[in-house]
């Protein structure tokens, strides 16, 4: 961006870059009560009804000024002009003259600089606030070159005035004012010392005062960062310099912020930057003229442009809420709503499972995405006592894991809680289906870690680490982003590759044979493509878009439907995190129907079986049934027979009280001639529930 344009410079009360946080305020109708008090006495000679009123508005203030010590100037003088008319109004009153003296010397103790109204004042207590003033303090005369600075007595900041009432002793005085160097003094002070003081600064360097919209703005300079430009708080004073650059900018002095003041620009180029949430960076060069020579200098308005996109999030399941970086957007869906542009931790809770992702909404761009729940994976923490090489390493890999894991929702672990807390908590609260621990292992020295991935229910994985491996999460990672296949393309016909033959010959025709598919004739072609095996058959399945596909024997071509085949998980996959898979089919089962619940039922059971849980695999096992007939006859896959066969295992694993209903459950898979173990290419189910059975009866 390029240098702004500027107002004519001028002399500025600087305001430094950083306001404090105000103390409250009183309420502003004690002023409109302290303007009665004084109408009462002046205009109506109403001694007391004033006197009642200032006593209202002493006791409202005295105490927030004892209690904070930072009313503002102007409440600061209603309550130096409160004891100043009480005690006015006490002294003419013969029963109240000690209150008076009382008064005098509360308004010393507020402040010992503020001078009495000489008109409505007697001498007799001009006198006594002299009298009493100079029992306690020195006055000092300043000299100030150049005005407008700040005075610190002691480090506590006060205005630059003509003189200043001190403590007898010691004191430290420093005079400061952007762009020029400071100047100390110190001073010895003693009872009826009058002491003069002069200040003459020099310049060092440039200044450069700017307002911002909106305010709160980070601002650097030259890449430092050098705070935030102040909001203005609802009792801040406008000055003349504000209403200027509001008036120029068009913008009301309320919108504006308070003035920043870069206080030390030396000779050179500089490059002021400043960010806000919403709006875009804006960055300002300020050239050599700003330091050349030495000046003050006060910039426009710098207005930030906002920075916004729209986010739609959608979902086919129910119940699901959208978080933006911990921030509610309320229930699924959520349609174009408007965001500041920038990187977020995008986060949708539903009933069960959760959805993360770390996204980034461009400026004026629309994103758009369709989530679905995934399980929700809680690191627990550690006990941060144990101690093993690579630790803050392998801690700050965990604590980034959400970045990597694509099919599981991450959650970092609750500040505070132990892991047997959180672990209590989240098996109580079902508030994530995995819990992740880190176990060190002291007798194993070459790998001091494990990491254990664990359902709620107890079943575990164990993932010995390395912590000093380059990427000792890597395994953990593959197998948390590996969805078990539990699903193929089908055309409902069944091939083998023969001898001789040019391409995978059809033995089972199924229900294809209505499309023109014939028994022991091999298929040469699919979607005009040349096919030799059924391994090639088989990539051209996976390969298949589109609900058909067109397969050709011996010159003729039929289309054929394609569909879903369900396939077995298998027992001891290398890739599979089991937790995992089991997580998972829990969640896809909550919205399955039919067959296809019944298949993730099956699968589920049998990753249950992989952890030895036979109780609790047979309870879904006797949930899933399968109610394809076909399967009864010719077709071949999955069916009722596999489920029955996997009952009679898990009733056998429970003792021998089980063997009759074990070998009930052989029988029954045995009349299921076409269900098979696998896929649909896998070994039939009946002959091996018919050993089976044999077996027990024997």
């Amino acid at each position: 961006m390029t240098r702004r344009s500027l107002i004519h410079p001028a002399t500025l009360l600087f305001i430094s870059g950083s306001l404090l946080a105000q103390a409250p305020q009183p309420d502003p109708a004690l002023k409109d009560v302290a303007k009665q008090g004084k109408d009462l006495w002046a205009n109506q000679g109403d001694r007391d009804g004033a006197a009642v009123k200032f006593e209202q508005v002493l006791a409202a203030l005295e105490p927030l000024a004892l209690k904070t010590r930072d009313l503002d100037s102007e409440w600061h003088r209603v309550l130096c002009e409160t004891y100043n008319w009480l005690a006015i109004l006490e002294d003419r009153n013969p029963g109240k003259k000690a209150e008076s003296v009382k008064h005098i010397e509360a308004l010393v103790n507020f402040d010992p600089d503020f001078e009495l109204d000489k008109n409505i004042t007697s001498g007799k207590l001009q006198s006594l606030y002299e009298s009493i003033r100079g029992a306690k303090l020195s006055r000092v005369s300043f000299t100030f070159q150049p005005d407008g600075g700040t005075l610190s007595v002691d480090e506590k900041a006060y205005p630059t005035s003509a003189s200043r009432y001190l403590s007898f002793g010691a004191h430290r005085l420093i005079y400061t004012k952007p762009g020029y160097g400071p100047q100390e003094a110190n001073l010895e002070l003693a009872p009826k010392d009058s002491k003069n003081v002069d200040f003459r600064l020099d310049r060092n360097a440039s200044t450069v005062t700017f307002y911002t919209y909106p305010g709160g703005a980070e601002v650097s300079l030259d890449g430092k960062p050098m705070g935030k430009t102040p909001i203005q708080s609802g009792h801040s004073q406008v000055t003349p310099e504000m209403k200027a650059v509001a008036d120029k900018a068009g913008l009301k002095v309320e919108d504006l912020s308070a003035a920043f003041v870069l206080s030390d620009l030396k000779v050179g180029k500089h490059i002021l930057e400043l960010k806000s949430a919403c709006f875009r960076t804006t960055r300002v060069e300020l050239d050599e003229s700003f330091t050349t020579p030495f000046k003050d200098h006060i910039l426009e308005v710098i207005k930030q442009a906002p920075s916004r996109g729209t986010l739609t999030v959608r979902s086919e399941w129910p119940g699901g809420e959208l978080f933006l970086s911990g921030q509610s957007y309320g229930a699924l869906p959520v349609s174009e709503v408007s965001v500041c542009a920038g990187t977020y931790d995008l986060v949708v809770k539903y009933p069960s499972g959760g959805f993360s992702q770390n996204i980034e909404i461009p400026e004026n761009k629309a994103v758009s995405l369709t989530t679905q729940p995934k399980p929700r994976l809680i690191f627990v923490g550690f006990d941060y006592t144990v101690d093993f090489p690579g630790k803050s390493q392998l801690i700050a890999q965990l604590m980034r894991l959400g970045g990597r894991l694509k099919e599981v929702a991450f959650i970092k672990p609750t500040e505070g809680e132990t892991p047997m807390d959180a672990m209590t908590r989240i098996k109580n609260t079902k508030d994530a289906e995995l819990m992740l621990s880190l176990i060190a292992i002291k007798d194993r020295p070459e790998y001091p870690v494990d990491l254990v991935v664990e359902t709620l229910s107890g079943e575990a994985e164990h993932f010995a680490l390395k912590p000093l491996d380059e990427d000792p999460l890597l395994d953990l990672i593959s197998k948390l982003n590996t969805q078990p296949q539990l699903w193929e393309p089908s055309m409902g016909i069944t091939v083998a590759d023969l001898p001789g033959e040019v391409g995978p010959v059809v033995i089972n025709p199924g229900d294809s044979v209505k499309s023109g598919i014939q028994v022991l004739k091999p298929i040469t072609l699919v979607d005009g493509k040349p096919i030799t095996t059924a391994l090639a058959l088989r990539k051209a399945l996976l390969e298949a878009k589109g609900d058909n596909l067109s397969v050709t024997q011996s010159g003729l071509k039929a289309n054929l439907p394609l569909a879903r085949e369900p396939l077995e998980l298998p027992f001891f996959a290398a890739n599979l995190c089991y937790p995992f898979v089991i997580a998972e089919l829990r969640l896809r089962t909550i919205t399955a129907k039919g067959n296809e619940s019944a298949f993730l039922r099956l699968n589920q059971a049998i990753a249950l079986m992989h952890f030895r849980r036979y109780d609790k695999a047979l309870e879904l096992l006797r949930e899933a049934k399968i109610s394809d007939s076909g399967r009864s006859g010719s077709l071949l896959g999955l069916g009722q027979g596999t489920v029955d066969y996997y009952t009679g295992i898990c009733l056998t694993k429970l003792g021998s009280v089980y063997i009759p209903e074990a070998i009930q459950a052989f029988g029954q898979a045995q009349t299921f001639p076409g269900s098979t173990f696998f896929s649909p290419d896998g070994p039939l189910v009946a002959p091996i529930a018919k050993q089976a059975a044999d077996d027990l009866k024997n």
